[in-house]
């Protein structure tokens, strides 16, 4: 964004760890900070608000659509950007025991004993509309798992997604033991299955990420 409008007054990027960059546009801050803490952006003073991959990690969606809306100028955007961790295939090619889908339905249990939800950004749409934005759109997206794709970008994009598929199932641990009582060992052991069946190439899985967008009204909600 910071390349794209060099003209912006300015960009601020915020997450809770300090993992930020340092070379990056002049227009361009990165903060650590809690988005579902109390903004301190005036009222109407920005033109865009772009949230990604946060619907298992906010609690109270409702308060933070409130705040962004308030601190969009009339006319301003938003833009919620989430994957829906949900596996489907155009060819019937999931077998029923897919590990990563019992991996996935597991996670979701386990999540759900701390209050969080992996299907949550299907109310992306809804939670948008009743903040009082207008012209609400869903689009999706379809995300490979693998390298099974015969298009070379979507291959690249199946292997990138499935490398970071493969990196996060180091840091979901947590919701299986801490959420349903397995032991590390436990949790070792049912990875090595998980970590086959995404490496299958027989196997045509995807992801859809949802690019879910509205618009302020330019006059005051009624």
């Amino acid at each position: 964004m910071g390349d794209e409008y060099p003209d912006a007054e300015f960009i601020h990027g915020i997450d809770l760890s300090p993992i930020q960059p340092h070379w990056v546009p002049p227009n361009v801050k990165f903060l650590v900070d809690d988005a579902e803490a109390e903004w301190l952006y005036a009222e109407n003073s920005l033109d865009y608000v772009h949230i990604r991959h946060m619907s298992i990690a906010i609690k109270d969606w409702p308060r933070l659509l409130a705040q962004a809306y308030r601190a969009l100028k009339p006319g301003g955007w938003i833009e919620l950007q989430d994957m829906h961790f949900l596996t489907k295939s155009d060819d019937d090619t999931i077998p029923p025991d897919y590990q990563y889908d019992e991996f996935l339905r597991l996670l979701n249990q386990g999540l759900g004993k701390f209050g969080f939800d992996i299907h949550a950004l299907m109310n992306n749409p809804r939670w948008l509309a009743e903040a009082g934005f207008q012209g609400v759109e869903d689009r999706t997206v379809k995300v490979p798992i693998g390298t099974w794709p015969r298009d070379p970008t979507l291959k690249m994009v199946g292997l990138y997604n499935r490398t970071v598929t493969l990196g996060v199932l180091n840091a979901t641990k947590a919701p299986l033991t801490r959420g349903l009582g397995w032991t590390p060992e436990q949790v070792e052991v049912f990875m090595v299955g998980v970590r086959r069946d995404l490496m299958k190439t027989s196997i045509h899985s995807y992801f859809t990420l949802h690019l879910t967008y509205g618009q302020k009204p330019l006059e005051p909600k009624p």
